[in-house]
């Protein structure tokens, strides 16, 4: 075990230069073990990784503050691998983004991994299976007043945007997702000669060359 973390520094030396690794994950993984290993070595050995927790409130069917023991399961956590806590607002387009750009920029210049919690929240259930009954009622209304399309859009007319402008982008969004999905049905099944492709890991060496 000791020769293998010996052999990961020149990795995380080499990667200061230019490359990154951006983790996103959701609030209830901040309850399991891999999560705690991972922020913990990427601290220890100053990595180039910067981890965004989405908080949607809810695990599975369960509200996440139900079982932790912090209001916030990401950033609460943050100092005990010291790391700073950063809490944005994962509604706000912009402050997304500006936090973003801000700990990529030092990890890339060898400042060492992140924490990132962004609050938001699921408008629908876990899956399609999930009608989202746990929910208190009047709940998803209230955010789906916060949803982050209406947000910005509203922002953009503030900033003088003019609505012709918007309509016009957001036809060219949906044109863009129709013509995918189209080609999407139109192709065929995917071969199964790569069904196993950047799947698996024999768990050598030779995957980090």
């Amino acid at each position: 075990m000791g020769a293998a973390m010996t052999g990961l520094r020149p990795i995380a030396e080499i990667m200061f230069s230019d490359f990154l690794a951006v983790c996103f994950f959701g609030d209830g993984t901040a309850n399991i073990g891999a999560f705690h290993a991972a922020l913990n070595f990427s601290a220890v050995w100053k990595l180039p990784v910067v981890f965004v927790c989405e908080n949607n409130f809810y695990m599975e069917y369960t509200p996440i503050g139900a079982v932790t023991a912090v209001e916030h399961p990401a950033a609460d956590r943050a100092g005990a691998y010291g790391l700073e806590p950063v809490l944005v607002d994962g509604n706000d387009a912009d402050e997304v983004y500006r936090t973003a750009m801000k700990y990529m920029t030092r990890a890339r210049k060898g400042g060492g991994p992140a924490l990132i919690e962004a609050t938001t929240y699921r408008h629908s259930g876990h899956s399609r299976a999930d009608p989202a009954k746990y929910r208190p009622e009047g709940e998803l209304d209230k955010w789906l007043e916060r949803d982050p399309i209406k947000v910005y859009r509203e922002r953009l007319l503030k900033f003088g945007v003019a609505e012709a402008t918007l309509k016009d982008i957001e036809s060219g969004a949906m044109r863009k997702v129709d013509e995918a999905t189209a080609i999407a049905k139109a192709s065929p099944p995917p071969s199964l000669d790569g069904i196993d492709k950047h799947v698996w890991a024999d768990g050598g060496a030779a995957w980090r060359n």
